[in-house]
Protein backbone atom coordinates (compact mmCIF):
# COMPACT_ATOMS: atom_id res chain seq x y z
CA UNK A 1 0.00 0.00 0.00
CA UNK A 2 1.41 3.41 -0.87
CA UNK A 3 1.83 5.79 2.06
CA UNK A 4 -0.83 8.41 2.73
CA UNK A 5 0.88 11.61 1.65
CA UNK A 6 0.56 15.18 2.88
CA UNK A 7 0.34 18.00 0.30
CA UNK A 8 4.12 18.47 0.59
CA UNK A 9 4.68 14.82 -0.36
CA UNK A 10 5.58 13.57 3.14
CA UNK A 11 4.07 10.39 4.55
CA UNK A 12 1.81 11.57 7.39
CA UNK A 13 0.38 8.20 8.31
CA UNK A 14 1.30 5.80 11.08
CA UNK A 15 0.54 2.13 11.65
CA UNK A 16 -2.45 1.10 13.67
CA UNK A 17 -4.01 -2.17 14.73
CA UNK A 18 -7.67 -1.27 14.64
CA UNK A 19 -10.67 -2.97 16.13
CA UNK A 20 -13.67 -2.92 13.84
CA UNK A 21 -16.87 -4.62 12.83
CA UNK A 22 -16.76 -7.72 10.64
CA UNK A 23 -19.01 -5.92 8.13
CA UNK A 24 -15.99 -3.76 7.17
CA UNK A 25 -14.28 -6.74 5.49
CA UNK A 26 -10.70 -5.41 5.31
CA UNK A 27 -8.37 -7.60 3.22
CA UNK A 28 -6.28 -8.65 6.24
CA UNK A 29 -8.12 -9.32 9.51
CA UNK A 30 -8.84 -11.81 12.25
CA UNK A 31 -11.71 -12.17 14.67
CA UNK A 32 -11.06 -11.47 18.32
CA UNK A 33 -11.18 -14.71 20.31
CA UNK A 34 -14.73 -16.07 20.52
CA UNK A 35 -16.13 -13.17 18.52
CA UNK A 36 -18.63 -13.32 15.68
CA UNK A 37 -18.70 -9.59 14.90
CA UNK A 38 -15.48 -7.94 16.07
CA UNK A 39 -12.22 -8.02 14.13
CA UNK A 40 -8.67 -6.78 14.45
CA UNK A 41 -7.00 -5.43 11.32
CA UNK A 42 -3.86 -3.51 10.33
CA UNK A 43 -4.26 -0.04 8.86
CA UNK A 44 -2.45 3.20 8.16
CA UNK A 45 -3.91 6.18 10.02
CA UNK A 46 -3.42 9.83 9.08
CA UNK A 47 -2.96 12.67 11.55
CA UNK A 48 -6.62 13.53 10.82
CA UNK A 49 -7.76 10.08 11.97
CA UNK A 50 -8.57 8.73 8.52
CA UNK A 51 -7.71 5.05 8.36
CA UNK A 52 -6.97 2.84 5.39
CA UNK A 53 -6.75 -0.95 5.88
CA UNK A 54 -3.55 -2.58 4.66
CA UNK A 55 -3.94 -4.67 1.54
CA UNK A 56 -2.71 -8.21 1.05
CA UNK A 57 -0.11 -6.70 -1.30
CA UNK A 58 1.40 -4.54 1.44
CA UNK A 59 4.71 -6.36 1.01
CA UNK A 60 5.51 -6.53 4.71
CA UNK A 61 7.88 -9.29 5.79
CA UNK A 62 7.90 -10.86 9.27
CA UNK A 63 10.23 -8.20 10.68
CA UNK A 64 8.08 -5.43 9.17
CA UNK A 65 4.96 -6.97 10.74
CA UNK A 66 6.67 -7.20 14.12
CA UNK A 67 7.64 -3.53 13.90
CA UNK A 68 4.13 -2.60 12.70
CA UNK A 69 2.54 -4.34 15.69
CA UNK A 70 5.08 -2.93 18.14
CA UNK A 71 4.60 0.65 16.92
CA UNK A 72 0.81 0.25 16.90
CA UNK A 73 0.74 -0.97 20.50
CA UNK A 74 3.14 1.80 21.57
CA UNK A 75 0.83 4.39 20.01
CA UNK A 76 -2.20 2.81 21.68
CA UNK A 77 -0.37 2.85 25.04
CA UNK A 78 0.46 6.54 24.61
CA UNK A 79 -3.15 7.26 23.70
CA UNK A 80 -4.39 5.36 26.76
CA UNK A 81 -2.13 7.49 28.96
CA UNK A 82 -3.76 10.66 27.59
CA UNK A 83 -7.37 9.51 27.94
CA UNK A 84 -9.34 10.70 30.94
CA UNK A 85 -12.22 8.24 31.33
CA UNK A 86 -15.59 9.36 32.58
CA UNK A 87 -16.27 7.43 35.77
CA UNK A 88 -19.99 6.80 36.17
CA UNK A 89 -21.03 6.41 39.81
CA UNK A 90 -24.20 5.22 41.49
CA UNK A 91 -26.06 7.10 44.24
CA UNK A 92 -23.64 5.72 46.80
CA UNK A 93 -20.70 7.18 44.82
CA UNK A 94 -19.47 3.69 43.84
CA UNK A 95 -17.93 3.61 40.36
CA UNK A 96 -20.13 1.46 38.10
CA UNK A 97 -18.40 1.94 34.75
CA UNK A 98 -15.72 3.86 32.92
CA UNK A 99 -16.30 5.38 29.49
CA UNK A 100 -13.34 6.18 27.25
CA UNK A 101 -13.96 8.35 24.22
CA UNK A 102 -11.92 10.43 21.78
CA UNK A 103 -11.87 11.36 18.11
CA UNK A 104 -8.94 8.98 17.68
CA UNK A 105 -9.90 5.72 15.91
CA UNK A 106 -7.41 3.80 18.07
CA UNK A 107 -9.38 4.20 21.33
CA UNK A 108 -10.78 0.67 21.09
CA UNK A 109 -7.28 -0.64 20.37
CA UNK A 110 -6.21 0.52 23.84
CA UNK A 111 -7.75 -2.67 25.25
CA UNK A 112 -4.91 -4.59 23.54
CA UNK A 113 -2.21 -2.86 25.57
CA UNK A 114 -0.66 -4.24 28.74
CA UNK A 115 -1.47 -1.08 30.66
CA UNK A 116 -5.22 -1.26 30.06
CA UNK A 117 -5.92 -4.19 32.38
CA UNK A 118 -3.56 -2.79 34.99
CA UNK A 119 -5.21 0.64 34.94
CA UNK A 120 -8.79 -0.59 35.22
CA UNK A 121 -8.28 -3.63 37.44
CA UNK A 122 -7.15 -1.17 40.11
CA UNK A 123 -10.71 0.21 39.98
CA UNK A 124 -12.88 -2.78 39.03
CA UNK A 125 -10.93 -5.86 40.07
CA UNK A 126 -8.88 -8.37 38.05
CA UNK A 127 -11.61 -9.28 35.54
CA UNK A 128 -13.21 -6.64 33.34
CA UNK A 129 -16.15 -6.62 30.95
CA UNK A 130 -15.78 -4.33 27.96
CA UNK A 131 -18.19 -3.22 25.26
CA UNK A 132 -16.96 -1.60 22.05
CA UNK A 133 -19.91 0.11 20.35
CA UNK A 134 -17.58 2.18 18.19
CA UNK A 135 -13.91 2.43 17.33
CA UNK A 136 -13.60 5.65 19.33
CA UNK A 137 -15.67 4.77 22.41
CA UNK A 138 -15.51 1.90 24.88
CA UNK A 139 -17.27 1.04 28.13
CA UNK A 140 -15.50 -0.79 30.97
CA UNK A 141 -17.33 -2.62 33.77
CA UNK A 142 -16.32 -4.88 36.64
CA UNK A 143 -17.09 -8.52 35.88
CA UNK A 144 -18.69 -8.99 39.27
CA UNK A 145 -21.68 -6.91 40.35
CA UNK A 146 -21.80 -4.98 37.08
CA UNK A 147 -24.60 -2.78 35.84
CA UNK A 148 -24.34 -3.48 32.12
CA UNK A 149 -28.10 -4.00 31.93
CA UNK A 150 -28.74 -0.37 32.89
CA UNK A 151 -26.39 0.87 30.15
CA UNK A 152 -27.54 -1.38 27.28
CA UNK A 153 -29.70 1.25 25.55
CA UNK A 154 -26.98 3.92 25.72
CA UNK A 155 -24.35 1.52 24.37
CA UNK A 156 -26.70 0.34 21.63
CA UNK A 157 -27.45 3.97 20.64
CA UNK A 158 -23.72 4.75 20.54
CA UNK A 159 -23.26 1.81 18.16
CA UNK A 160 -26.10 2.96 15.88
CA UNK A 161 -25.06 6.61 15.59
CA UNK A 162 -21.32 6.12 15.30
CA UNK A 163 -19.53 6.77 12.00
CA UNK A 164 -17.10 4.01 13.14
CA UNK A 165 -19.38 1.30 14.60
CA UNK A 166 -17.85 -1.94 15.88
CA UNK A 167 -20.23 -4.40 17.57
CA UNK A 168 -22.68 -5.18 20.34
CA UNK A 169 -20.48 -7.93 21.77
CA UNK A 170 -19.27 -8.08 25.36
CA UNK A 171 -15.63 -8.99 26.01
CA UNK A 172 -13.92 -10.23 29.13
CA UNK A 173 -10.38 -9.04 29.81
CA UNK A 174 -8.31 -10.67 32.54
CA UNK A 175 -4.85 -12.06 33.11
CA UNK A 176 -5.94 -14.95 30.86
CA UNK A 177 -6.47 -12.62 27.90
CA UNK A 178 -9.32 -11.06 25.93
CA UNK A 179 -12.29 -13.01 24.60
CA UNK A 180 -15.93 -12.52 23.70
CA UNK A 181 -18.43 -13.69 26.32
CA UNK A 182 -21.73 -12.64 24.76
CA UNK A 183 -23.69 -9.85 23.20
CA UNK A 184 -25.90 -6.98 24.31
CA UNK A 185 -28.40 -7.79 21.56
CA UNK A 186 -30.90 -10.45 22.68
CA UNK A 187 -31.69 -11.24 19.03
CA UNK A 188 -28.11 -12.41 18.50
CA UNK A 189 -28.27 -15.28 20.98
CA UNK A 190 -25.11 -17.27 21.53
Amino acid sequence: MPPLLHADGKDTSHPGLLIGGSFERPPIHRFLEGSRQTILFPARITENGVSEPLSTESGLNDKDWDNFIKESLERASLLLATLDPVMVRDRSAVIQMAVLTSDNPMVASCILTRGFLQRFSAIFGPELLITIPSRNKIYVFPKLANRIASAVQTIHDDHLISPMPVSSEIFELSGKGLHSVGTLDPDEGR
